[in-house]
């Protein structure tokens, strides 16, 4: 190498001061693969703690009364009364007449964000136009917003493919929006499934025995 041979001040620079700057570029390399890892970690414990917050539904419990009680109200101080009809099915038919057993949830909603709404009646009728059970024996009360469920099981067979309901319920004010009244029928066979929802209708002439 030819003494008089000049190299570029750069060149000089990095060579007196590579050394730091590459340990430099090493330490913020090793910062950002830390913080990427402690990132993805983090995810994980996040993931981690959602699966173990989550609860899933709790089986059916037939509704306590006592729980949707209307204290010091009568169905007769209430001047709103009407009635729902609402068909469902314990089963159904297929390949030329097999039946194919449902169980059916009956879901009574107070969609009156700022209302309550009376139910005074719950009635199950069979096939045949049958009492079969009444699932209320009192006046009960849903806040705004509040849904009561009942079930009809899928071995109990006794209503039949021509089953319905029958619910009567009751408001202070006219304004009150009708509830939504569905039956959501569900079934399994192996590995079939089937599941359909019919929603109620007003029976304007109906009246309490």
């Amino acid at each position: 190498m030819r003494e008089d041979q000049k190299y570029p001040e750069w060149f000089l620079w990095f060579m007196e001061h590579g050394v730091r700057v590459l340990i430099l570029l090493a330490i913020a390399f090793m910062a950002f693969v830390y913080s990427r890892s402690r990132t993805n970690t983090e995810e994980r414990l996040h993931a981690i703690e959602d699966t173990v917050r989550y609860e899933p539904p709790r089986a059916y419990i037939p509704p306590s009364l006592e729980a949707y009680a209307a204290a010091d109200v009568s169905a007769r101080s209430l001047p709103v009364h009407q009635a729902a009809y609402v068909p469902v099915y314990s089963h159904i038919y297929y390949d030329g007449g097999r039946p194919y057993l449902l169980e059916t949830m009956l879901s009574i909603r107070n969609v009156d964000p700022k209302r309550p709404i009376y139910v005074s009646a719950v009635e199950y009728y069979d096939t045949n136009g049958k009492l079969s059970r009444k699932y209320i024996d009192r006046l009960i009360k849903l806040d705004p917003l509040q849904t009561i469920e009942f079930l009809v099981e899928r071995h109990d067979v006794a209503g039949g493919s021509g089953a319905n309901f029958i619910v009567e319920w009751h408001a202070r004010a006219t304004e009150t929006h009708t509830p939504l009244i569905e039956a959501v029928m569900v079934g399994r066979s192996g590995t079939n499934a089937i599941s359909f929802v019919r929603k109620s209708e007003p029976l304007p002439q109906w009246m309490s025995n």
